[in-house]
């Protein structure tokens, strides 16, 4: 007969923090159990605005506090309702009850620092886990006092009988378990283990496909935590680990907790929502060979992790067709060797490098607003000599095409243009000017001086390219402004470029 205690019956529940589904992926950050009675994590919202997240304990609301830069690593408790928090660009001092920033250290403790811990004369000490050296600050004042060799870190190694259950990567131990996550990557696909410290009993097992990065002890049962919030949007709380509940915990508070932060979480998403739209945001999509996505009018649209495959043959390159899309931000993406038709994009902006577009053909394609970090380049530039002289000729072929490409007319910003022809190109003259590759054939143009612009860079390209000319576009927005249409406008005295 087997007389071994009958183990606690695991409920796993999703615990929602007010992260907005279009929040960026891949921001690591910290969860911290913080006294007992809140739990901080952060996010990033928008293009890049830092969010601190505070969930009470006690009443399951979220409070949100804006103004602190960087992602969450650490805090300490305070005095008078105030707590220290420590990101990676720097140390702030939050008003937990007034929900704001009171002070802040930001420079002499270096960035990228993760370990935050209190001494017993006031001070705290700022550290790096890859760093040699901390800095001691004193809390009253907020100022570094001395700069010190930093202790070998400590790691807590999993006992054999947490190995035999899987777990290779301690996260809590304390209150009769030990529990962590089954790989050494914070990141990875993983399960978090709970089992018994007395005798190595699995308590709880649960898939975390997001990662694992912290484990706590609420209520009575778990809290854990994925590294990236913006892409998980909820905690995970594990009800039912301890069994009844230990001495001063009210039964079933973390179930009650999880439902209230979870109604919480949805009521401070839906404000946000009425104050400015969520973007749709599409992710990890890629458009095969034949397909052909056409007829819509969207708005407010984040690709991301996005792509276009490359065709074998020139009549099944991936088509984007009739399509009106109002704010496009690209992000990690990229959609080069697409056919374009009809296409409307008011307002654009691509950041990490997902402006570049190779191997593009235009046919019809209007840009308005404001333009930011867009490249158009007429070669492809692929790997596969094949797959990069189908293209060419496909580029060859369009040129025989009077139809124009691209209308420039409304468009401002942070624009580029290669080996596109202005012929096929509708352009605003205030902006934007023409320079043929005959007109820098004799070197006159290298006697202007393009003072801050960039834009002498394509008259380079144009030497070099076998063009049949390039456009120059100002960017009214930019921190050389001025430089931009000066240099255009000598340019144009010169005779080097067009006055159209």
């Amino acid at each position: 007969m087997d007389r071994r205690p009958e183990l606690p019956t695991t409920v796993e529940r999703a615990l929602r923090a007010p992260v907005p589904e279009d929040a960026p992926h891949h921001i690591p950050t910290s969860t911290v159990l913080l006294d007992g009675s809140v739990l901080l994590t952060s996010w990033v919202e928008g293009r890049a605005a830092t969010r601190l997240g505070i969930l009470d304990l006690r009443t399951g609301g979220w409070s949100v506090v804006t103004g602190v830069r960087g992602m969450l690593r650490a805090a300490q408790p305070g005095i008078d309702g105030h707590a220290l928090v420590l990101t990676d660009q720097g140390l702030w001092e939050i008003d937990l009850v007034a929900l704001s920033v009171t002070r802040s250290l930001r420079t002499k403790i270096g960035k990228g620092n993760d370990e935050l811990r209190a001494e017993s004369d006031g001070t705290v000490v700022v550290a790096g886990s890859a760093s040699t050296m901390e800095s001691v600050v004193d809390r009253s004042t907020l100022t570094v006092v001395r700069r010190r060799r930093r202790a070998p870190l400590r790691v807590t190694l999993p006992t054999a009988a947490a190995r035999r259950a899987g777990i290779v990567r301690v996260l809590h131990e304390g209150s009769g378990v030990l529990a962590g996550g089954t790989a050494t990557r914070e990141a990875a696909p993983q399960r978090l283990l709970v089992v018994s410290i007395e005798d190595g009993t699995e308590i709880a097992s649960v898939e975390q496909p997001t990662g694992l990065s912290s484990v706590h002890v609420v209520h009575d049962g778990i809290v854990a935590a994925a590294p990236d919030l913006g892409r998980s949007r909820s905690l995970t709380a594990v009800l039912g680990v301890f069994g009844p509940p230990p001495p001063g915990t009210v039964p079933g508070a973390l179930d009650d907790l999880v439902v209230a932060a979870t109604a919480s979480a949805e009521s401070l998403l839906t404000r946000a929502s009425r104050r400015k739209p969520v973007r749709t945001v599409h992710r990890d999509h890629r458009l095969e060979p034949g397909a052909h996505l056409h007829d819509l009018r969207v708005e407010r649209v984040t690709l991301d992790g996005c792509s276009v495959a490359r065709a074998a043959e020139a009549d099944s390159r991936p088509t984007i067709s009739r399509v009106h899309v109002t704010d496009l931000e690209l992000q990690s993406s990229t959609l080069s060797g697409a056919v374009f038709e009809d296409v409307t994009v008011d307002g654009l902006r691509a950041v990490h490098g997902s402006g570049f577009l190779f191997g593009c053909e235009l046919r019809r394609v209007t840009l308005r607003g404001r333009v930011r970090g867009l490249v158009l380049a007429t070669g492809l530039d692929d790997p596969d000599p094949a797959t990069d002289a189908l293209y060419a000729r496909c580029h060859q072929e369009r040129l025989a095409d009077p139809e124009w490409m691209l209308d420039l007319t409304e468009a401002t910003g942070d624009l580029t243009i290669r080996g596109y022809p202005a012929r096929f190109v509708r352009r605003n003259p205030e902006l934007q000017a023409v320079v043929t590759a005959e007109a820098v054939a004799d070197g006159a143009w290298r006697s202007v001086d393009p003072g801050r612009s960039a834009l002498r860079v394509a008259l380079h390209e144009l030497v070099r390219s076998g063009w049949e000319d390039v456009i120059l576009v100002a960017d009214p927005h930019g921190a050389h402004a001025d430089d931009d249409l000066r240099y255009i406008r000598d340019l144009r005295d010169l005779g080097v470029a067009t006055r159209d």
